[in-house]
């Protein structure tokens, strides 16, 4: 063997099973900060990062006891090296924050405890081979019953989600009735309001995951009908409604099913109790070790043990903090203990406990489909994209161009409210010649397949945005005396970023579309002709003059005044955004919580909750039907 790999392959016999360890705890500090975060954060690269760190805990920890137990156990340190076995049993057990990272890891449940059997035999393995009759080895037992806690907590939590159907894991149960209780603080104060908002919230939560089984808002009896008929503040709505997402995020991606109850908090005291014993008999080993040589342990080993410790020291503390400080789950407690006086209390100790707090991104990405046209065609003659698609093919380099083409954009202020009042309208605009113009348009479109109708729409909603902007143009739409700017400005923004934010789902998400075809859409697909423009002004001039893609660009909407046109758009982005929300897959939109939530799984939510308003969502549902896509 080459001296140099051989110099290599001694250094790594050495140091293997110390590097494998070490990583396996930082990784548990990344998962511990950063896995909760995922939930507010609409990012592919943290997206990456937590599942590069999630995949690679479990591996590493079990590569690592699997070392453990091969390893050649010699007096001086097998008797310190048992205590890292339990340990690395603690990572397997994974943080709080996350216990899976996907709705799959939940169904998962059997493998986990199959796991945890297989584990727990290596560990006592491990144990059993290096016991000396020492008092320390007794320190080995202690260590592992907090490895079995943490991990017997993970495949709990699994397997209790993935078999809840009704709701019962939700904590704290039944909270007391809305309109009798009298605990829930003054609400005029910030803490009184707060509290509503979570005991909306939860109340939602537990009623909402038994009724998302059958999701359907054409069916009547939603649970909520009359829960806050007498109280219909519609800010306490939105904003029970964003907490709701965080709250079913939780459930379903950390460990607060086991973490808010009292045998959580049971077994969290004694696996605690159980490391800290630890800590304090090695404390106590080497202030009192004897000076000789046998007795003597190496250095290197004596400090991982030590920082191994104070890592699950550390993670336990800053569980417990977050668990205090998360608050929203606390104040669920302080609802169900009648405690509200305590909540005055931290409002003058901890204002910034009170403080908003994010649930979800509030972001929207946005594909423009002509700007990404033109990029391509003159892109595409580079040398280095031609290697590209040379390699990647076709399908796979629109991806990745679509997703660099890609921006984000905060959700419109307006757009909730907007929401509220089509369903509440159903839809109807009150304008006499815009409901004829809108139910011509409305027509022509039913005959299509819903990839079509988001193609033409957006492609309608483009060409009447960029040229208004040309004052020749909108001179010759707008007749003398046209209504104020501020009457139509908000729809036309309302309805640029809801078209391209279809189109990106369209291309970029198409599993949260009720498509007729289940196979990928290809941007390729439905790339308009453009002829030589070079500018999206130029490309949608083109399109209007060439009746390239749809001649309802160059009729219906160009005879209108833009008060009208942009009412109408709007409402026609409304219906397909509320459509394809209303015939989503309970499991897409559950795994959109995890990658800080889209738009239109907060339709989602709110659709059939929207009748506890006073509402009559399941009204929508003729006119959702000339939206059905031919299968």
């Amino acid at each position: 063997m080459d001296p140099i790999l051989a110099q290599v392959q001694r250094l790594w016999d050495l140091w293997d099973i110390r590097i494998l360890v070490l990583i396996s705890l930082i990784l548990q500090f990344i998962l511990s900060i950063f896995g909760n975060r995922r939930k507010y954060i609409s990012s592919m690269w943290f997206s990456v990062l937590i599942w590069l760190a999630y995949l690679m805990a479990d591996w590493v920890a079990t590569y690592a006891l699997g070392h453990l137990s091969k390893a050649q156990v010699n007096n001086d340190n097998g008797l310190l090296r048992a205590i890292w076995a339990p340990l690395l049993l603690l990572h397997l057990g994974g943080p709080d924050t996350i216990t899976a990272y996907s709705l799959e890891d939940n169904q998962l449940w059997l493998r986990h405890l199959l796991g945890l059997g297989v584990q727990l035999f290596m560990a006592v393995y491990v144990i059993m081979m290096s016991w000396k009759h020492s008092w320390f080895s007794f320190m080995s037992f202690p260590a592992l019953v907090a490895g079995i806690i943490k991990y017997g907590e993970r495949t709990w939590i699994l397997k209790s989600v993935s078999g809840d159907k009704s709701g019962d894991i939700v904590p704290y149960g039944y909270l007391g009735d809305y309109n009798t209780i009298g605990y829930l603080g003054d609400y005029n104060t910030t803490e009184g309001e707060y509290m509503r908002v979570l005991y909306i919230a939860h109340k939602f939560l537990k009623e909402f995951k038994s009724y998302m089984e059958y999701y359907s808002i054409s069916e009547n009896g939603f649970p909520l009908a009359q829960f806050l008929d007498r109280y219909r503040d519609i800010q306490l709505f939105w904003n029970a409604l964003e907490v709701e997402m965080g709250l079913m995020y939780d459930l379903l991606y950390t460990k607060a099913v086991i973490n808010y109850s009292k045998a959580g908090w049971i077994l969290r005291s004694i696996s605690f109790t159980c490391t800290v014993i630890v800590s304090l008999g090695l404390s106590v080993r080497l202030i009192f070790m004897r000076e000789d040589h046998q007795e003597k342990w190496d250095v290197v080993d004596i400090a991982i043990t030590g920082v191994l410790l104070g890592g699950a020291l550390t993670l336990e503390i800053y569980a417990v903090i977050v668990l205090y400080f998360s608050f929203d789950w606390t104040m669920l407690w302080i609802v169900k203990e009648n405690k509200s006086r305590w909540a005055t209390r931290l409002r003058q100790r901890f204002p910034c406990l009170f403080r908003e707090k994010k649930y979800w991104s509030k972001t929207m990405a946005q594909f423009n489909l002509l700007g990404f046209c033109i990029k391509e065609k003159y892109d595409h003659q580079k040398p280095i994209r031609r290697m590209l698609g040379s390699v990647l093919g076709n399908d796979y380099q629109d991806k990745l161009n679509g997703y660099l083409h890609k921006t984000v954009v905060h959700v419109h202020p307006l757009l909730n409210r907007e929401m509220l009042d089509y369903c509440d309208n159903l839809g109807v605009v009150s304008d006499r010649i815009a409901v004829n113009e809108e139910d011509s348009i409305r027509e022509r479109f039913a005959k299509r397949p819903f990839q079509e109708q988001i193609i033409i729409a957006h492609i309608m909603t483009e060409a009447c945005y960029y040229l208004e902007r040309e004052s020749d143009v909108v001179a010759a739409f707008e007749p003398p005396g046209f209504d104020d700017p501020s009457s139509w400005e908000n729809n036309r923004e309302i309805s640029k970023t809801l078209s391209r934010y279809l189109m990106y789902l369209l291309f970029m998400c198409p599993s949260l579309l009720p498509l007729a075809t289940l196979r990928e859409t290809s941007v390729r697909d439905y790339m308009p002709d453009i002829g030589d423009a070079k500018d999206v002004s130029a490309a949608c001039r083109y399109i209007l003059e060439r009746r390239t893609f749809d001649d309802i660009c160059a009729g219906d909407l160009r005879r209108m005044r833009e008060v009208e046109r942009w009412k109408i758009l709007k409402l026609m982005w409304l219906r397909m955004l509320c459509y394809a929300a209303s015939k989503g897959k309970k499991n897409d939109h559950l795994q959109q919580l995890r990658q800080g939530g889209e738009l239109l799984t907060f339709v989602w939510f709110f659709l059939p909750q929207s009748r506890a308003l006073g509402l009559n969502p399941e009204r929508m549902g003729p006119r959702l039907d000339k939206w059905e896509v031919d299968s």
